[in-house]
């Protein structure tokens, strides 16, 4: 008996083994065929992208190259104004530099004057000394 029972289970596990290998090749081929789906839409999806990036970088290029240009034209603003700026101060300085200039060249003459009154005042009195004596 236990003989038949065991014939008797063997027979249905060669059923299930089977029945499981008609039914396996059908199920991998159905998987494979998900599968290949899965990546034309995979391929499908990175070329989107890489488009989407390719035209992203194009457009972030093309601002950063107008911010570039705004930035070289406020730049030469700048560097324009100081320019002008510069030579302002530099005439200021310069006006200034003359104007002392023109003072201490008057101090000078004025103190050259005095030493020249001083001397001759000096003489003078070597003079008259010298006549007096």
């Amino acid at each position: 008996m236990p003989e038949d029972r065991m014939l008797e289970r063997l027979e249905k596990l060669e059923g299930i083994v089977e029945t499981t290998v008609q039914i396996i090749p059908p199920l991998i081929n159905d998987l494979s065929r998900r599968i290949d789906g899965l990546r034309e839409e995979v391929r499908g999806m990175e070329a989107k992208l890489e488009g989407r990036i390719q035209a992203l970088e194009t457009k972030l290029e093309g601002r950063i190259q107008e911010v570039e240009t705004r930035l070289e034209g406020r730049i030469q603003d700048v560097e324009t104004k100081l320019e002008g700026r510069i030579q302002a101060v530099e005439s200021k300085l310069e006006e200034r530099i003359e104007n002392l200039r023109q003072e201490v060249k008057a101090e000078i003459n004025t103190a050259f004057n005095k030493a020249m009154l001083l001397f001759t005042a000096i003489g003078a009195v070597l003079a008259l000394l010298t006549l007096f004596r």
